[in-house]
């Protein structure tokens, strides 16, 4: 994770990966958060699932918990190309063979074969509101009792999405519930909305 860091922070140089790059905010609101799932899902840390990172931008929390976890699928699904090719390079560079990424949007990897009914968990961190992103990446989940989109938000972000993405996990058969509030290293708290068949 330190050379990531750094590679992050010499990337970022160039093509705005992340608005986050002093090593303080690396670890605190990078990797502690990307991890932090382990609390709420804790087979994300242990067990050989197949998992998407949708809008994985940098590489959060894909690389991380492809790191904590080496019997991880974890694919990344980033549709900004130079995003895409930077989380592809770093995962090689880091020796995370168990890392893909595929420059597509998530309403199009829902429809390829490759990707449609493949991942037993599907994260989504700072990629917008709950329940537009129900409606296009539930069709990524395999239909297996227990598959789930793991939503990372704030508190406030939970207050103000709740309600739509319940309706809208309702309409496709998902059930809803909502993690304790979680702190982060530097006092931010996060909450986690998931959506399991």
């Amino acid at each position: 994770m330190r050379r990531l860091c750094a590679d992050l922070r010499a990337a970022n140089a160039r093509t705005n990966l992340t608005r986050l790059t002093d090593e303080e905010a690396f670890w605190a609101l990078h990797v502690a958060d990307s991890l932090l799932v382990g609390r709420v899902a804790g087979e994300l840390l242990t067990e050989p699932l197949t998992v998407a990172d949708v809008g994985c931008g940098g590489g959060f929390p894909l690389l991380p918990l492809a790191w904590a976890n080496p019997r991880l699928a974890a694919v990344g699904i980033e549709p900004r190309r130079k995003k895409a090719d930077f989380v592809a390079a770093e995962a090689s560079a880091l020796g995370l063979d168990n890392v893909s990424v595929v420059p597509l949007q998530a309403r199009e990897a829902g429809r390829d074969a490759a990707h449609r009914g493949r991942y037993d968990a599907v994260c989504l961190r700072a990629v917008g509101p709950a329940a537009r992103l129900i409606r296009h990446c539930r069709t990524l989940l395999r239909i297996t009792a227990g598959a789930r989109m793991i939503f990372y938000k704030t508190p406030a972000g939970v207050k103000s999405e709740l309600k739509a993405a319940e309706g809208e996990a309702r309409a496709h058969g998902l059930s809803a519930s909502v993690s304790p509030v979680l702190a982060l290293p530097d006092g931010q708290q996060r909450q986690f909305i998931i959506m399991a068949r």
